[in-house]
């Protein structure tokens, strides 16, 4: 063992001049080797530096994944779970979310709950921080072609988790109405003359973005306005409306909301994540009943861009 001290994620991606969710998604892939303590990950540099040269077999860096080392784990700071009035919501964004919070707030066990839109892969590493309740995700993994559940298993291992559908929807390009730069598809990002918006790192638009850009070959660096970032759907398509931008990506309601066209480009189903301990707690019965409800369920049908065939279904549950 070497005397070199452990990389913290963010130590390690200041290191390698990238972004800790752009290593969070190399450590996904096997691609950088980790250690587990307790609740943190920690990066050998030795190690890291031997994988990125190519010196680490496949095998040798899954045997390394999960060493046994003992390190002192960092203090977690623990959410208000289980406060009946309080209710601390980080991931995705999505105007269903926003309807949930209404409805909550006018439940008969009437509650605030708070939304924090940072991100899907954020709002999983809140729940593994202990500093959110519940989370909302919508991440697509390339490898299975599965949503959510492949990175629930990665960021949350031997956690009793419930997985709860909240809706499925349709993602694709927000652009000005009537269309005037005739955009079809991504492809057409790459045009000179067209302006883009896009959504925040991590989040899970922009995880599925950036796979299907992979897929189709095509190189971030020829979309005009690909660096520049909204955190929400309404934002991204507030841009569009306002003529910041010709084109953004999101979800078919905010265009719609905002008068906008809409090219469709693809399904996702948006879940909502809970540890165990929330599941017990009269807040979580709340929300289920919620989603079961006719009113909720019609209430999403009257906005465009929904699907609520699976909304309340639980996708994944394991035990205590």
């Amino acid at each position: 063992m070497n005397n070199l001290t452990p990389l913290t994620v963010e130590e390690a991606a200041k290191l390698l001049k990238v972004s800790k969710y752009t290593l969070y998604e190399l450590i996904k892939r096997g691609e950088i080797p980790v250690q587990r303590i307790g609740r943190q990950i920690r990066i050998d540099p030795e190690v890291l530096y031997r994988s990125l040269q190519g010196e680490l077999s496949p095998d040798q860096t899954s045997q390394l994944h999960n060493p046994a080392d003992s390190l002192v784990s960092d203090q977690m700071t623990p959410t208000e779970i289980l406060n009946p009035s309080h209710v601390h919501f980080v991931g995705s964004h999505d105007p269903v979310v926003e309807l949930l919070a209404d409805f909550l707030k006018h439940s008969s066990i009437p509650m605030n709950f708070h939304l924090s839109f940072k991100g899907s892969m954020d709002g999983l590493l809140a729940l593994f921080r202990r500093q959110a309740d519940i989370s909302g995700i919508h991440l697509w993994d390339e490898k299975t072609g599965e949503y959510n559940l492949p990175f629930v298993h990665y960021v949350l291992p031997g956690e009793s988790v419930t997985l709860i559908n909240l809706v499925q929807r349709v993602q694709g390009l927000i652009v000005q109405p009537g269309n005037p730069l005739k955009l079809q598809s991504l492809e057409d990002l790459q045009n000179d003359n067209v302006r883009f918006i896009n959504r925040q790192k991590a989040s899970g638009t922009r995880l599925r973005l950036d796979a299907t850009l992979r897929a189709a070959k095509i190189s971030p660096a020829a979309i005009l306005g690909y660096e520049n970032e909204e955190q929400t759907h309404f934002g991204v398509a507030s841009c569009v409306a306002n003529g910041q931008a010709d084109v953004g990506i999101g979800v078919q309601s905010a265009a719609h909301r905002m008068g906008l066209d809409f090219i469709p480009l693809f399904n996702e189903r948006y879940d909502l994540v809970t540890l165990h301990e929330v599941t017990k707690s009269e807040v979580w019965k709340m929300i289920l009943h919620i989603l079961n409800s006719s009113a909720f369920q019609i209430a999403i049908q009257r906005q465009v861009g929904y699907d609520t065939s699976f909304t309340g279904k639980v996708m994944f549950e394991t035990g205590p």
